[in-house]
């Protein structure tokens, strides 16, 4: 009896080397080196004072707080809830998450390039794992997220465990390896929404695979897709969170060519920011010529094709509705296309015909990156600067919060004392939101105060110049300001007592 393709395929698998682990530890190490490297320096911004307001709550106000804002970040919150509670919100506790998904990745990643060199280049095996794992810790794109408590650097890790389950089914045909593929999958949709896009790509990638592998791929793209739903209406009704995102065509394609893969979408600002920028497009075309040359000598083209699919098609999407008049362009947003880009930058790198010449790209990548790594962890790489403005503001015994946002800085940085928020009608807690809700702006400069009163504005407020003006009219003066931060910070100091009682605000014109 002829043996069939499948036993063929299931009887070469077989009989191949299996891999070394020494790439992939080594890759995790250097990762984690990177990633933990200055972890607390930065200040914490907009985001990730979100993060600490998200879980420094009970739960139940969690569950309602999602349900109204973030749901698209809702499983992030759930993973680090448990975590806040043992470790605290400081820096190095709401990042260290972040860090240790980025090794496991690295792990992962690894194992699926060097899969793939093994399977087109056997020769190279090793060689292409240790490409993947240097290139992995050190694309610019990719490394800060493993310093930022958000939920990017779980939603890269949950794709790429998902791919590798995906490739255990291509090689073994285990129907387990599915279903491992369509909890991470699903996992990563979770943590970053814009994963679900691949979900075509994979079952794809399957069509020649034979009717049945066929369908049961089919299968675990559905499932996966299908617990990702919900998430994705709930995501469709708060859509009005990204209404602030206004840039132009031409704006999104020249960030989509530099800002994504080669410099750090957040934490890139300080001192090292202009030779970053300066570099990225260096990174860019460095990148496409050695992409170019993997797709034209490579044996392993046709998997760089597919690698390549998948790293587009997020920003063709997105590219598409900004031309249909959507915005939904952010860099960070498709962070987790890197690590397919890090695997398809390898295989390039590895078609390069003497082994030297590769691995002198390999370095020089690496030697562009590394002001990267000096810039995302410098105290201001992250530019809002929520402790400055926190440490400013917390001079006073009273804070009047001129928006709802600018709360975050004593959410990231509580103060060492108590102070009056005489502008807070309800706390973050019983209101399910971010930062509580505030009285009118209007009642901002009606307020009478007494002794340090700090004035706290998260961005151009228009009542901001009024309340200065009230403050004064009671005797109050301006002791310092503080603009170092993305906060505008007024200090003043008050009479001690009112030369009349004070009153309770009224709405204008009433």
């Amino acid at each position: 009896m002829t043996p069939s393709s499948t036993d063929l395929r299931r009887e070469d698998a077989a009989t191949r080397p299996p891999l070394p682990w020494w790439p992939a530890v080594f890759g995790a190490l250097l990762t984690g080196a990177v990633a933990f490297w200055g972890l607390a320096t930065p200040q914490y911004w907009f985001d990730e004072a979100a993060s600490v307001s998200a879980v420094d709550r009970p739960f139940g106000s969690l569950i309602a707080m999602v349900q109204k804002v973030d749901a698209v970040h809702a499983l992030y919150y759930v993973v680090m809830y448990p975590w806040a509670a043992l470790f605290g919100t400081s820096e190095l506790a709401m990042r260290t998450p972040s860090a240790l998904a980025l090794v496991v990745m690295s792990v992962f990643l690894t194992r699926i390039g060097m899969a793939y060199a093994r399977r087109y280049m056997p020769e190279r095996t090793v060689f292409v794992g240790v490409m993947v794992a240097v290139l992995g810790a050190v694309l610019p794109g990719l490394s800060w997220t493993g310093q930022e408590a958000r939920g990017y650097a779980m939603g890269a890790m949950s794709l790429t465990i998902a791919w590798w389950f995906f490739e255990r089914f291509r090689e073994h045909r285990h129907t387990p390896s599915l279903v491992g593929f369509a909890l991470f999958m699903a996992a990563g949709v979770g943590f970053s929404l814009y994963v679900a896009m691949l979900l075509p790509l994979f079952f794809a990638r399957s069509l020649r695979w034979g009717r049945r592998n066929t369908v049961k791929v089919l299968v675990a793209c559905l499932v996966a897709g299908s617990v990702c739903i919900p998430l994705v209406i709930v995501a469709a009704e708060q859509s009005g969170q990204v209404s602030w995102i206004d840039a132009t065509t031409r704006e999104v394609l020249r960030r989509m060519a530099l800002m994504v893969f080669f410099l750090s979408p957040r934490n890139r600002f300080g001192a090292y920011n202009g030779p970053v920028e300066q570099i990225a497009p260096w990174l860019g075309l460095f990148t496409i010529l050695v992409v170019a040359l993997g797709l034209i000598r490579s044996r392993a083209r046709w998997i760089m094709l597919w690698l390549l699919s998948l790293v587009l098609l997020p920003f063709v999407v997105i590219l598409v509705a900004q031309l249909l008049g959507k915005q939904y362009f952010q860099e960070r947003y498709l962070t987790f296309t890197a690590p397919v880009l890090v695997v398809a930058l390898a295989l390039g790198l590895a078609a390069i015909p003497w082994r030297p010449v590769g691995a002198l790209g390999l370095a020089l990548f690496t030697l562009l990156s590394f002001p990267s790594f000096l810039g995302q962890n410098g105290e201001f790489a992250k530019k809002d600067g929520y402790k400055t403005a926190a440490v400013a503001a917390a001079q006073a015994d009273t804070v009047i919060f001129m928006d709802d946002e600018a709360r975050g800085i004593f959410v990231a940085y509580p103060p060492d004392h108590p102070v009056k928020d005489p502008m807070l009608a309800q706390n973050k807690e019983d209101s399910a939101t971010l930062w509580g809700q505030s009285h009118p702006g209007w009642w901002s400069w009606q307020l009478d105060e007494t002794g340090k009163v700090s004035v706290v504005a998260f961005k151009p407020n228009p009542y901001y110049g009024a309340v200065l003006q009230h403050l004064d009219s009671i005797g109050c003066t301006i002791t310092d300001e503080n603009l170092e931060s993305r906060f505008r910070v007024t200090n003043l100091k008050c009479p001690d007592t009112l030369a009349q009682p004070a009153r309770t605000p009224v709405e204008p014109g009433t």
